[in-house]
C-alpha cells in the first residue's frame, strides 16, 4: 500500500454469483467502471444519480445558434443599416424554443434537487 494513499482503511466482502452479477450490472447501468468508486458513493451517500445530460446539450446547442444568429444581424445592421423582419421573427422563433428548453432542464433539475432532499 502507498504511503500517500488518502483512503487507508481498506473494508473487504464477499458476494455469491449473482450478487456478484448484480452488483456489475448495477455499475453499467450507471456507467460506473471502478467498483471501489460505487462501493464508495453507495455507502456515503445512499444513492447515486445519473442524469440525463441530452436535454442540457440541446440547449446549449440552441443558445450556440442563437448567439450565432445575433451576431450575423448585428453585423448586417452594421454594414447596411438595416435588419430583415424575417430574421427578427426567426431570432423570436429560437428564443422561444430556448426558453421552452432550459423550463424543461430546470425541471428535471428541480426534481433531482427534490430527490436528493428526501
Amino acid at each position: 500500500m502507498s504511503v500517500n494513499r488518502k483512503r487507508k482503511i481498506r473494508i473487504e466482502t464477499r458476494l455469491t454469483d449473482d450478487e456478484n452479477n448484480i452488483f456489475i450490472q448495477r455499475m453499467r447501468d450507471l456507467g460506473i467502471k471502478n467498483k471501489d468508486s460505487y462501493l464508495r458513493r453507495m455507502a456515503l451517500t445512499g444513492n447515486i444519480v445519473k442524469i440525463d445530460m441530452s436535454e442540457v446539450r440541446e440547449t446549449v446547442r440552441l443558445i450556440s445558434n442563437a448567439a450565432n444568429n445575433i451576431n450575423q444581424i448585428a453585423r448586417r445592421a452594421n454594414e447596411t443599416r438595416s435588419i430583415y423582419a424575417s430574421d427578427m421573427i426567426q431570432l423570436r422563433e429560437e428564443i422561444s424554443s430556448l426558453h421552452g428548453q432550459v423550463s424543461d432542464a430546470l425541471k428535471v433539475f428541480a426534481k433531482i434537487k427534490k430527490f436528493k432532499d428526501i
